[in-house]
């Protein structure tokens, strides 16, 4: 880069000189007036524009929106799909406890977890036990999950809890298995 295209641009880089026109005023809306474009628009002073000033604080916002919405936290894809599990707290790790058992559909899964509805709320980071039905496959009968979050749903009773699950055989498994699913959609 040279010291020359370092320099603060003499003019708006929206000012057209051959159409005599600003292109932030798409549709009318601004149309600057010959001592408006004497002032600000072929002067190095052109950041000092009110529309000038809006659109960079626009722009600026929809760059964060756009870096916050592509830092999507999701890792698999989620397939929607409903099947009744039931849900068991685990006490120890590898002993299901009998205190929690509740009932569950889920609304979707992935290769990394689950979305379930739920009649009762669960903690965050709880160990749980569950299993698919027989049309899974074996390794699906016996799974163990932990709690990633728990929302009270608005307009009906219940929660909904994101589960993700902890053993690499199982979310292997599951892989396959929606994709197999996939194919046949």
């Amino acid at each position: 880069m040279t010291a020359k295209d370092c320099k603060h641009p003499s003019k708006c880089p929206f000012w057209s000189a051959a159409s005599t026109k600003c292109s932030l005023c798409k549709g009318g809306i601004f149309i600057p007036l010959d001592d408006h474009v004497e002032a600000f628009c072929i002067t190095p002073q052109f950041s000092a524009c009110a529309q000038y000033t809006l659109y960079s604080e626009n722009q600026n916002s929809l760059a964060k929106k756009v870096r916050k919405s592509e830092e999507n936290r999701r890792k698999f894809m989620r397939i929607e799909t409903r099947h009744k599990i039931t849900l068991v707290k685990i006490v120890e790790p590898g002993k299901p406890g009998s205190p929690f058992l509740t009932s569950a559909n889920t609304l979707d899964l992935s290769e990394g977890g689950m979305r379930v509805a739920t009649e009762k709320a669960l903690l965050h980071d709880m160990l749980i036990q569950f299993s698919f039905g027989e049309s899974f496959p074996q390794i699906l009968h016996d799974v163990t999950g932990q709690v990633e979050w728990c929302n009270k749903q608005i307009d009906e009773p219940g929660y909904q809890v994101g589960v993700s699950f902890k053993e690499d055989k199982v979310i292997e498994v599951m892989g396959q298995l929606l994709e197999q699913q996939q194919k046949y959609r």
